[in-house]
């Protein structure tokens, strides 16, 4: 990746960066009295604030989950050339930043001023109060401009590319439609519910449809990211254009039903949330095709280097996906295989995320990580670990542990349930340190001097 020059172009993506590491960061912080409070023996010897625990998890997956991916998702249409080969510099795109920057701090204000009440619903848990909802909206807003700023820049380049720029372009099309369509369920859901009471029953049905589009939007994202992750690591395409462009033509269908359904089935109803809980099924089809399509190219990994961050990070993504979506056929919505089921997901995604920093967008603002070794532990100890965590959850859940509550939610009474927890938390211990140790090797690479290596 060619660095860009000084200029705003760059000073706004790496406005993007610190936006997607700092909310790594908080969501970390945020952790602390969940975790602490789910040790056994632990759970017990301080009175937990009930809230305290619910606002962190709120906190934590707003931060990891959401925001984390949009900045992400803001930076690549950011970075997305225009038709004169670099990044368009327009006075919207720092407004863009602002309005992400500024909904961040928002959302993030309930929780540090204790204002509002938690509830954990699905995809998007919210705190009860304006000022939450309002930096929602204001992030919402601004990736919204970067990515129609993409889709600008994309439609003005479509007759200049072939190939694997083609097949890149396709995908940032998709992902730039996904994201509106998940702002546009939002939207619908919103006119639907009407004047009803704001409760946790309000957020579900709020966030139920658009939440399930956005898990469209990250599996385009991944695809995009290892796809990226494969051209720089291995010189070659993680599968043929056929294949990816097939895998996201079906991403873009699906979120094109889902929005769909709010014509057929208002929101709220016993029909509507059926509906999008079946639709999740059509997911796991681009995943196979791109796994086709990498199976029938396995000759490019042929010599591949894995010390690499770009090719060891689409390796370990790649894998540690595939374990969150096997154990995703075994859970019933009500214990701990739910979670091991989505961190699996998640945890997939966000090391396709660490190799696009360490090989993408750090080299495109002009810096390289300056400990080669200390990555490539990072990508080992995060895969390793989130496995691990995975694992213990998802055993621990076939137990009868339950899903958002403080405590261990089992009886250590047995081996196995104590071997179960012992690695749930081993493994979560090393995720968290392998966090830890991205955001400070993304930090320090960050503020480094600019460095024009190409």
């Amino acid at each position: 990746m060619k660095a860009l020059p000084p200029g705003p172009a760059r000073a706004i993506l790496w406005g993007w960066a610190m936006l997607a590491i700092l909310s790594l960061a908080f969501a970390g912080l945020a952790l602390i009295i969940p975790v602490l409070s789910k040790i056994p023996f632990l759970e017990n010897a301080v009175a937990w604030p009930e809230q305290f625990f619910q606002k962190g998890l709120v906190a934590h997956v707003v931060l990891s989950f959401v925001v984390w991916f949009l900045a992400v998702l803001g930076f690549m249409a950011q970075l997305t050339p225009d038709a004169g080969g670099g990044p368009e510099n327009h006075p919207l795109d720092a407004v863009g930043l602002a309005l992400a920057v500024g909904g961040t701090v928002l959302i993030m204000v309930p929780v540090v001023l204790q204002r509002g009440e938690p509830t954990l619903n699905n995809y998007i848990p919210a705190i009860i109060d304006p000022l939450f909802y309002t930096g929602l909206g204001c992030l919402g807003a601004g990736v919204l401009i970067p990515v129609t700023g993409m889709l600008g820049k994309l439609r003005r380049k479509a007759t200049r590319d072939s190939g694997g720029a083609a097949a890149d372009g396709m995908a940032l099309v998709s992902v730039g439609l996904i994201y509106i369509g998940a702002l546009a369920a939002f939207m619908l859901a919103f006119f639907q519910i009407g004047a009803a009471p704001v409760d946790h029953g309000y957020n579900e049905t709020l966030f139920w449809g658009g939440g399930h589009i956005l898990q469209f939007l990250n599996m385009a994202l991944l695809i995009l990211a290892l796809n990226l992750l494969s051209r720089s690591g291995l010189g070659a395409m993680l599968a043929a254009p056929a294949f990816l462009n097939a895998a996201m033509a079906v991403l873009f269908l699906g979120a094109a039903a889902g929005l769909a359904f709010y014509g057929a089935f208002p929101a709220g109803t016993d029909a509507h949330t059926i509906a999008f809980s079946d639709l999740q099924y059509l997911m796991a089809v681009p995943a196979l095709i791109v796994a086709a399509g990498a199976y029938l190219a396995r000759g490019q990994w042929a010599g591949a280097d894995f010390s690499k961050p770009d090719v060891l990070a689409l390796v370990l993504a790649a894998a540690v996906f595939a374990l969150g979506g096997g154990l995703g056929f075994f859970v019933d919505g009500a214990d701990t295989r739910t979670p091991a089921h989505y961190h699996g997901v998640i945890g997939g995604i966000n090391l396709a995320f660490y190799g696009l920093f360490y090989a993408w967008f750090l080299p495109a603002l002009g810096r390289v990580p300056r400990y080669p070794r200390l990555v490539r532990g990072q990508l080992i100890l995060y895969a390793v670990g989130q496995a691990l965590f995975v694992g213990g959850m998802f055993i621990a859940g076939g137990m009868g542990a339950a899903r958002k509550t403080m405590g261990a939610g089992l009886e250590m009474d047995s081996f196995a349930a104590v071997a179960a927890i012992g690695l749930r938390d081993l493994g979560l211990a090393m995720a968290i340190i392998a966090t830890a140790a991205f955001v400070i090797l993304v930090l320090m690479a960050l503020f480094q001097e600019f460095e024009d290596e190409n």
